[in-house]
């Protein structure tokens, strides 16, 4: 378990006057503190509320999964914007984890907990424990099985199974797989939520054209670990030299495929997938990964922690809002996300 508590307030926040204008509209100004500084703006926003401690959890751990840094990167940001006194808590992958994070922080009495449902109903528990004692949750990333009913008050985040629908159309248009090619689709977490919405928009686009597929029961599983996932992809590729395209739906096996695919001494092999990260983006540029669906995991964690600001500080209800990524980033047009400066932003 990783924890980290941000202190946020706007104080000394940089460019902070641009970004209090912007939020508060052309007419609305910003109240100055004692000091002379910026605190907060005129109409209440990041200071109405007193109660301002909030947690936001993450599955896998930011510091080593690109894809999860961009969500808690924009969740810091937006906390920053309102004012609120940010923790960080990863579960490092492990569900009991999670569960115990979420149970502690319950005790602490927060004014919002975000938080993920990669392990779907495993957490729908623990978040009506929450519920329960009067701490609104936002789930972001996965969404919440329809068994939490309404334990959450919000979801941000993608239509997982529209966007596998996607990804598959495009693989058939690209010209790379045909009728009773082989096609593997591989996961994280081939079990979980997402990938069975992600992967089964894929399987049913693909099976439908007569594309061989491999079934869902031999989805292979590379956990969230990236050496153990190079291991796994490197293995099987070794043992299916014949596979035409390979459809990582997790971001941990889409960035180790390259790597994969040169240790299996295979050239030919297709990649098209989901989310970014380095490796990903230097492959859309070899030309190795046809293309890849971008979540925008940073306005997952932006939307989410800003939701709880406006419910705060005004008593705006949290809506479901689609984090959007329904056009693929391909070669064409990789150079959008790419510049140095957005690393850890959008890749």
């Amino acid at each position: 378990m990783i924890t980290s508590t941000i202190k946020r307030s706007l104080l000394g926040f940089g460019a902070l006057s641009a970004s209090a204008i912007l939020l508060a509209g052309c007419s609305a100004g910003a109240a100055p503190a004692a000091n002379g500084e910026v605190a907060a703006l005129e109409s209440g926003f990041g200071s109405r509320a007193e109660e301002r401690d909030v947690y936001f959890f993450t599955y896998y751990n930011p510091a080593g999964d690109a894809f999860w840094a961009q969500i808690l990167q924009g969740a810091e940001d937006a906390a920053a914007l309102g004012n609120l006194e940010f923790t960080h808590q990863t579960a490092e992958g492990d569900s009991a984890t999670m569960v115990n994070l979420v149970q502690t922080a319950i005790a602490t009495d927060p004014a919002f907990i975000f938080m993920p449902f990669n392990e779907g109903e495993a957490w729908v528990d623990v978040a009506c424990q929450a519920a329960d004692a009067g701490i609104p949750v936002i789930a972001f990333n996965v969404p919440a099985p329809e068994s939490a009913g309404d334990c959450v008050s919000g979801f941000v985040g993608q239509d997982f199974y529209e966007v596998g629908t996607i990804v598959a159309q495009n693989l058939l248009d690209s010209g790379v797989v045909a009728e009773g090619d082989k096609v593997l689709i591989t996961a994280e977490e081939p079990d979980q939520p997402y990938a069975l919405q992600r992967g089964g928009g894929v399987y049913d686009v693909l099976k439908e054209a007569g594309v061989g597929v491999i079934d869902q029961s031999e989805w292979l599983r590379t956990g969230g670990e990236d050496a153990p996932a190079l291991d796994a992809l490197t293995t099987w590729l070794v043992a299916n030299p014949d596979v035409k395209a390979v459809v990582p739906v997790g971001g941990t096996p889409h960035r180790n495929l390259p790597a994969a695919l040169a240790a299996a001494g295979n050239s030919t092999t297709k990649v098209i997938g989901f989310d970014t990260a380095p490796a990903i983006v230097q492959g859309l540029k070899d030309g190795q990964i046809l293309a890849t669906a971008d979540q925008q995991g940073y306005i997952q964690g932006f939307q989410s922690v800003m939701q709880g600001v406006l419910n705060l500080d005004f008593g705006f209800s949290a809506a479901n809002i689609n984090s959007g990524g329904l056009g693929l980033i391909t070669k064409e047009t990789v150079e959008n996300i790419e510049a140095p400066d957005l690393q850890g932003v959008r890749w």
